[in-house]
């Protein structure tokens, strides 16, 4: 009896969907690792936020900050484990952030009702 082969993980296959689906990318590894880092200092109450991944219908509510103590590319994340940044279509934080972003770099952001969301393709 042979051993089924286990599944390789393909760390590009976010960008390819992403780039199949979108036509522009405003957002970096090191975007978002900054905006994580960022807003996560300046607001320690926030502990939540909404995801949007492109690979996935349905947003996702998660912990605030996500652990990136890890390679680059990546979040670590109690929900779902590591997670390609590069997967992250959207994100929202639950307050207006866009002083405390303005201080560190242009962030494609969009506020509705006291809800920051950042935008990581369209």
């Amino acid at each position: 009896m042979h051993a089924a082969a286990m599944p390789t993980h393909d760390p590009r296959a976010a960008g390819r969907l992403a780039r199949a689906n979108f036509s522009a990318a405003f957002m970096s590894d090191s975007k978002w690792r900054k905006l994580f880092a960022t807003a996560g200092d300046a607001r320690p109450d926030i502990d939540e936020m909404i995801v949007k991944f492109v690979d996935v219908e349905t947003p996702q509510r998660m912990r605030f900050p996500p652990d990136l103590r890890c390679p680059a590319p990546f979040m670590d994340t109690i929900e779902f484990g590591p997670t390609e940044l590069r997967s992250i279509e959207w994100l929202e934080l639950p307050a207006d952030l866009r002083s405390v972003l303005e201080e560190v770099g242009k962030f494609p952001v969009a506020i509705m009702e006291d809800r920051t969301r950042i935008i990581g393709y369209a």
